[in-house]
């Protein structure tokens, strides 16, 4: 994040709170035994931790894909 404390602090709290949010989705999946939710789950859990994580990464990603979608239309 460079320089940017105000950034890496947003980042830190928005990490947590997804971290939280998921260990308790995925105990009461879990815990109901509903093993395909649970997975999907945790699958769009790694898709947003990235996004959350390595924020550069994610646009970078996103920039590509959007170019490449509107390049159709030309």
């Amino acid at each position: 994040m460079g320089g940017n404390s105000l950034a890496t602090w947003v980042i830190t709290i928005v990490g947590t709170l997804f971290g939280a949010v998921l260990a308790v989705r995925s105990f009461g999946h879990w815990a109901r035994s509903e093993w395909g939710k649970l997975i999907t789950h945790l699958l769009g859990a790694a898709v947003a931790a990235m996004s959350i994580f390595n924020t550069q990464k994610t646009i970078d990603i996103l920039t590509f894909v959007g170019g490449k979608a509107f390049s159709i239309f030309q």
